[in-house]
């Protein structure tokens, strides 16, 4: 990783081609293995040209309106095409409208801006300039299960900030990608299906970026701006959760669901917390012990007593002292 780090902070300091013989001179690295950290800063989303005489280029592009050039040389199974608005009152309603007139699987609506972006259960979700704010319109072969499809995006989110800035984030069961107790990422997932097909899945992703905050969410929310300290190029940050997605949603389809849930795991923030849930029925607390394969939250209430929760509003109380 070391070698890696340090191609990425030649290519950024370079701002254009450098060739790969002066590259590795600079770093006292061979070719090889040059070659072998510029695949692996592809592969996790970075945007690196190549010419045979000039060397190797990264781009570090903003301009959302050409980001599908950029994702034609991500080999994932999903063939992602992109379909650029530069404002609309939410990318759901254009993705569930692209998606009743045909869309491919694989559409990725994305906005600037949205004036009614909503989360779940019906809330305002902010989105001003500067986010990534974009829905997937996914057609799966079978039923599939919302809960471990928010899981898996989460999971998208959450590799994706960690490869590219080595930011670690925390996913807060059961759709928010966190950092610290602040929100960077909220994911809302919605279907049409019948009993035995399903017509096409909408997966709304809404990652804050470069947008600025309203003061009211300052204190609960952050954006990749401010953590790393200063502007970050959204397209390397779209290459990266859409590939990373693209690994979750293929294990759904396969029926290793399982799988998703223990990559879920691995990023989680809620596991091992004492918690307060916040159901449509009820208020329950206790110690958040597992997921299980469905996505549902175990949480231990007392009395050997367990709750199993498919949905509701998580609120971190403390973390259980292990040591006791």
């Amino acid at each position: 990783m070391e070698i890696i780090t340090k191609v990425l902070r030649e290519l950024l300091k370079a701002n254009d081609y450098v060739t790969g013989s002066e590259l590795a001179a600079r770093l006292g690295t061979s070719k090889p293995t040059l070659h072998r950290a510029i695949d692996y800063l592809r592969k996790v989303g970075y945007v690196i040209e190549s010419h045979p005489r000039r060397g190797y280029r990264i781009l570090l592009t903003d301009d959302l309106a050409e980001a599908g050039a950029h994702l034609k040389d991500l080999g994932t199974r999903v063939k992602f095409s992109v379909h650029y608005i530069s404002s609309c009152t939410s990318t759901q309603d254009i993705a569930e409208a692209l998606a009743r007139e045909g869309a491919s699987e694989g559409t990725v609506v994305i906005a600037e801006s949205m004036t009614s972006g909503r989360g779940r259960l019906g809330r305002k979700w902010v989105a001003g300039k500067g986010g990534l704010w974009m829905t997937v319109l996914l057609r799966p072969p079978t039923i599939v299960n919302l809960q471990l499809l928010s899981l898996c995006a989460g999971v998208a989110v959450a590799k994706a900030v960690a490869d590219l800035y080595g930011i670690k984030a925390e996913l807060k069961w059961p759709n928010d990608v966190i950092i610290g107790s602040r929100k960077l990422c909220g994911i809302l997932s919605e279907g049409r299906a019948e009993a035995d097909r399903v017509h096409y899945v909408l997966i709304g992703i809404g990652i804050n970026v470069n947008n600025d905050l309203p003061e009211h969410l300052k204190a609960t929310a952050v954006t990749l701006k401010e953590l790393v300290g200063h502007p970050v190029p959204r397209t390397p940050l779209l290459r990266a959760v859409l590939k990373n997605l693209d690994i979750g949603y293929e294990l759904l389809v396969s029926g290793e669901g399982v799988k998703v849930v223990k990559l879920w795991k691995n990023y989680s923030g809620t596991l091992g917390n004492y918690v307060k849930v916040i159901t449509s029925e009820k208020v329950i607390e206790g110690y958040a012990a597992d997921v299980d394969a469905d996505g549902a939250l175990i949480v231990e209430v007392g009395g050997g007593r367990r709750e199993v929760i498919y949905s509701g509003d998580v609120v971190h109380l403390r973390r259980r002292d292990l040591s006791a």
